[in-house]
């Protein structure tokens, strides 16, 4: 097994400052740590107004994972620039409906990523991944897959 070690950083001002953060004291939170990868996937993925497959949980396990063992740890980034013009809608959804994931409350939409944005989290396998924009644009989201299973 091979290692990579993650770092989330937060840090803000108390609200008293004179560019304020959202917390009336300073913030500096931190947390890192070292986790086994079997394997490392990555793609660069064109968005549009179509769900896309973007993981398949299948090529990675194919019975019923386990918790805690299998699965691995996914990486998104929002690779847009900031929105300019009001009529283009740089959003990107993501979540494991087979199906249109920015309509309104969509309980399979697991979050949405502004131009810029990123999210870190685990993921156990248990679902296939889809991607969908409220526009196409071409090369919008990096995506990774840091497999920590044994089995795959």
């Amino acid at each position: 097994m091979a290692t990579i070690t993650p770092t989330l950083t937060m840090t803000a001002n108390s609200s008293s400052a004179t560019t304020p953060g959202p917390l009336s004291m300073a913030l500096s939170l931190s947390a890192t740590n070292n986790l086994d990868v079997t394997q490392v996937a990555s793609k660069i993925i064109d968005i549009s107004a179509t769900h896309a497959l973007v993981w398949d949980a299948s090529d990675y396990f194919d019975t019923a994972a386990d918790f805690g063992v299998d699965g691995g740890f996914l990486y998104f980034k929002n690779l847009l620039a900031e929105n300019t013009t009001p009529d283009l809608l740089h959003d990107i959804c993501v979540g494991t409906a087979n199906a249109d994931l920015d309509t309104a409350d969509l309980a399979t939409r697991w979050f949405t990523l502004q131009p810029g944005e990123f999210a870190w989290l685990p993921f156990d396998f248990t679902n296939d991944i889809y991607v969908d924009g409220q526009e196409t644009n071409a090369n919008a989201l990096e995506c990774w897959l840091f497999v920590r299973t044994t089995t795959v």
